[in-house]
C-alpha cells in the first residue's frame, strides 16, 4: 500500500507539472493568435499543426501513449484555436445586460460575456432555481431584479434565453415598460422563429428594438452547470431582419455575436426554420426516437454498442422539454421533411 500511494502521490506532482506547462501553453498561443490577428492570418495552421504532431511522436517512448500522442495533441490545439478565435473580438456595445433564463445557453452567453469583458454587467430577474443559484455563487451575476419592469429599466439589452413558451410572453411583459425605457434592444436565442418574428416585428417601436435570433450551438447536456463560456465560437448565429427594427440594432447585435465568438448569419424566419428542421430538429428527434425503438424492442443490444451508435444517439439525451416545444412550433417543416425523407429512402436502392 505505501509504494502505491507513493506512486499516486508521484502522478499528482507530475499532473501538477503537466497542468502548469498547459496553462503555459496556451498563454503562448493566445500571443500567437493576436499576432495572427494583427497580420490578418487564419487562425489554423495545417502544416504547422503537422509538425507539431510529427515532434510529439518522436518525443513519446511509452508504446501506447505514442500510437495515441497525436489525438491528445489535436484536442490541446484545437482548445489552443478555440481561445484565439474566441479572443479575435474584444468590444461590442451593451455595457448593461439582462440575461433572462441561466440554463445552458444563457449561463454560457453569461459567461462569455464576463470571461472577455469583467466590466460588463450582468443582470437577471430574481428565481430560485437551481441554474440561478450556481450562476449567483459562481459570482457571474452583477444584479438581480424582482421583476421584469425593473429589468428592462437598467438595461440596454434583455437576451431571451428561456424555453420558446415563454419567450413571448416575456417579450410582452418588457413592451409594458416602453413609455418609460429609451432604446432598449431585446433579442431571444430560441431554435423557432416564425412566431417569434411576426411578433417581435407588431412589438418594436422607438423605445424597443425586438430581434430575433438564433446560435446554432448546445450540447446534450444542459444546465448552468454545463455551460461554457466557448460554447459558440466557429459557431453560425443566426439573425432574423423585419421591417421595424433600426439599421444600428443589427449592427450592434452582429458586434455581440462575433464578441462571443460567432459568425453572424442573416436568415428570414420561414428559411431558418425550414433549415433548422432539417439539421438539427429532425436529428434529434431521429436520435431519441430511434433509442426508444432498441429500449422496445431488444435492450440487451445496448451492451455491444459502439461509439458509432453513441455518437448517433447523443442527442436523446437531449432537453425533452426543449424537443417538445421545437415539434409543436416547427411541426409543419419537420413533418414535411420527414415525409420526404420517407420517400427518398424508398426510392434508393438495396
Amino acid at each position: 500500500m505505501d509504494r502505491l500511494n507513493k506512486l499516486r502521490e508521484r502522478i499528482d506532482w507530475l499532473d501538477a507539472q503537466i497542468a502548469s506547462l498547459l496553462n503555459e501553453r496556451m498563454m503562448a498561443a493566445d500571443q500567437v493568435g493576436k499576432i495572427k490577428q494583427t497580420e490578418d492570418q487564419e487562425v489554423r495552421d495545417p502544416s504547422r499543426e503537422m509538425n507539431v504532431l510529427n515532434q510529439v511522436q518522436m518525443l513519446v517512448q511509452h508504446p501506447t501513449l505514442k500510437a495515441n500522442i497525436a489525438n491528445i495533441y489535436q484536442e490541446i490545439m484545437q482548445e489552443a484555436r478555440t481561445a484565439q478565435q474566441f479572443f479575435r473580438h474584444l468590444s461590442q456595445p451593451f455595457r448593461t445586460i439582462g440575461i433572462i433564463g441561466l440554463g445552458l445557453m444563457g449561463g454560457s452567453i453569461c459567461k462569455a460575456l464576463k470571461t472577455k469583458d469583467s466590466s460588463i454587467e450582468i443582470a437577471t430577474i430574481t428565481h430560485l432555481s437551481e441554474d440561478d443559484s450556481l450562476a449567483r455563487q459562481g459570482g457571474w451575476i452583477d444584479k438581480e431584479y424582482s421583476t421584469v419592469a425593473d429589468l428592462a429599466q437598467n438595461c440596454e439589452l434583455i437576451i431571451l434565453a428561456t424555453p420558446i413558451s415563454k419567450i413571448l410572453g416575456l417579450a410582452e411583459e418588457i413592451k409594458r415598460s416602453a413609455q418609460t425605457l429609451t432604446k432598449l434592444v431585446v433579442i431571444d436565442i430560441a431554435s423557432v422563429k416564425q412566431e417569434i418574428a411576426e411578433t417581435f416585428e407588431k412589438l418594436s417601436c422607438d423605445e424597443i428594438d425586438y430581434v430575433p435570433t438564433h446560435p446554432m450551438a448546445g450540447k446534450e447536456k444542459g444546465g448552468f452547470a454545463n455551460s461554457q463560456a466557448t460554447l459558440f465560437v466557429n459557431r453560425p448565429w443566426i439573425v432574423v431582419p423585419h421591417k421595424n427594427h433600426r439599421s444600428e440594432t443589427l449592427d450592434h447585435i452582429q458586434e455581440l455575436i462575433q464578441f462571443l465568438g460567432s459568425k453572424p448569419i442573416s436568415l428570414e424566419a420561414k428559411v431558418h426554420d425550414q433549415q433548422t428542421a432539417l439539421v438539427s430538429h429532425i436529428p434529434s428527434i431521429l436520435s431519441k426516437s430511434y433509442l426508444d425503438f432498441i429500449n422496445s424492442i431488444d435492450p440487451e443490444s445496448l451492451k455491444i454498442s459502439g461509439p458509432g451508435f453513441e455518437s448517433f444517439t447523443r442527442l436523446a439525451y437531449g432537453n425533452a422539454q426543449m424537443r417538445a416545444e421545437i415539434c409543436a412550433c416547427n411541426h409543419e417543416a419537420i413533418e414535411n421533411y420527414l415525409t420526404q425523407w420517407i420517400e427518398f429512402l424508398k426510392k434508393r436502392p438495396t
